[in-house]
């Protein structure tokens, strides 16, 4: 994800070794948050999540449904098959109370992390107002 981006190329940076370029975890909490909405399924939930930002570097289906497993074994999500649809059976996910509060907690999460990360922007554009980026070259 950073790799192919603006900046990775601008700096030549191949590799990034900053924890940025990946937001594996952060597929937990947007399950959570569409299953908050409605019970749904797996590839139905792949397609929210690349139209709630993952498009660049689109979820791997095997992660996201080892994280639904994961959800399920934790009590956070129930599935059921349906079968009643033309077509090959579906696992349709909802969630439950457990899994309601742990979205509760990954909110609360993200906005301390996001006053946080909004503090070091703040300094660094500061620090940084009016200076030439340095010439940075990868290793």
């Amino acid at each position: 994800m950073f790799e192919s981006s603006h900046l990775a190329k601008k700096y030549k940076i191949k590799k990034c070794e900053c924890p940025s370029g990946k937001m594996t975890r952060f597929v937990e909490p947007c399950l959570l948050f569409f299953l908050s909405r409605k019970s749904s399924y797996g590839y139905e939930l792949m397609e929210r999540l690349n139209n709630f930002g993952f498009q660049e570097a689109k979820p791997d289906p095997a992660m996201v449904y080892r994280t639904l497993r994961y959800l399920e074994k934790e009590g956070c999500v129930s599935s059921k098959w349906d079968t009643g649809q033309a077509g090959p059976a579906k696992r349709n996910y909802t969630l439950t109370s457990k899994g309601l509060a742990l979205l509760h907690a990954w909110a609360e999460g993200i906005a301390i992390r996001r006053q946080v990360l909004g503090k070091f922007l703040n300094q660094y554009k500061e620090h940084f107002k009016g200076k030439k980026p340095l010439n940075v070259s990868s290793k």
